[in-house]
């Protein structure tokens, strides 16, 4: 048996390579570095030789104490995790904006796009909006995409690359990525909810690109349509799990085909009630 062959056979690739739990790799290096001086004191060659041996067990396997990444989510602080988590946030954040913060639902209703419901408290959508965005989605269609999102961040249209990578749809020109949605049809959403704001805010095209991405995206949980496939859409609580920490989110789903369109992590809504 090679030594190729051994490595692959002992490799974990669930705990490493884009996989690897940073905070994991964090302690177990520690706690390889104090067991190899522990073993130094018996014997002087013995530190050189078990951290080395003990950092290819690491490399190969994600980490060197068993049980490392339960037992890192299950006693480091999430704030701290959250420093190492490599798990996207889901937004439709695009340019640098001006970072002035607006209030999204008050907008929204004054654009008529959001009223009270009749039936219980809350928010819906007016029916002519409604009307208009569904509309605008079924004649967004790729090349439309592409065109609009270009000149939402201004790129040219043939440098943008959109792909859904890890259940994320996202745009990157050359290595930089401009935004991520939870779906092409979040993205979709957006776009045609954008095209019809434009229409009755005059200076929307003055507004920052974060301050038209918020006022979209908040639009995006109201939807009550699927823009993918056309059946009914249902808010619900999802657990999110990453190599460091599992999360719960609240999801808005399509019934008919599973589309994920939008999604937020439950904590931050506790913490401003706002963050949508």
């Amino acid at each position: 048996m090679g030594l190729s062959t051994l490595v692959d056979r002992v490799r974990q690739p669930e705990y490493t390579g884009e996989n690897r739990c940073t905070p994991c790799t964090i302690v177990n290096v520690a706690i390889a570095a104090v067991v190899s001086v522990a073993l130094g004191l018996l014997w002087a060659p013995l530190v050189v030789a078990s951290f080395a041996l003990f950092v290819a067990v690491i490399y190969t396997r994600g980490y060197l104490v068993p049980g490392t990444p339960t037992l890192t989510k299950r006693y480091f602080p999430d704030r701290v995790l959250r420093w190492f988590d490599k798990e996207p946030q889901p937004a439709f954040t695009v340019g640098l904006g001006d970072g002035t913060a607006i209030d999204v639902e008050a907008v929204l209703q004054e654009t008529e796009a959001l009223e009270p419901c009749e039936d219980v408290e809350d928010l819906c959508l007016t029916p002519e909006f409604e009307s208009a965005w569904r509309r605008e989605i079924e004649r967004t269609d790729d090349p439309l995409v592409r065109q609009r999102l270009a000149a939402i961040v201004g790129v040219d249209e043939s440098a943008l690359q959109l792909d859904d990578i890890g259940g994320w749809y996202t745009a990157t020109v050359e290595t930089t990525q401009l935004g991520r949605w939870e779906s092409q049809a979040a993205l979709v959403a957006d776009l045609a909810a954008d095209a019809v704001l434009a229409s009755r805010v005059l200076d929307w095209n003055e507004l920052g690109p974060d301050q038209r991405s918020a006022l979209v995206r908040g639009l995006r949980i109201y939807l009550e349509e699927c823009p993918d496939c056309g059946g009914t859409v249902s808010f619900g609580e999802e657990t999110r799990e990453s190599c460091c920490r599992s999360w719960e989110t609240l999801v808005t789903r399509c019934n008919d085909c599973g589309t994920r369109l939008f999604e937020v992590e439950a904590s931050l809504i506790e913490e401003d009630p706002h963050a949508v």
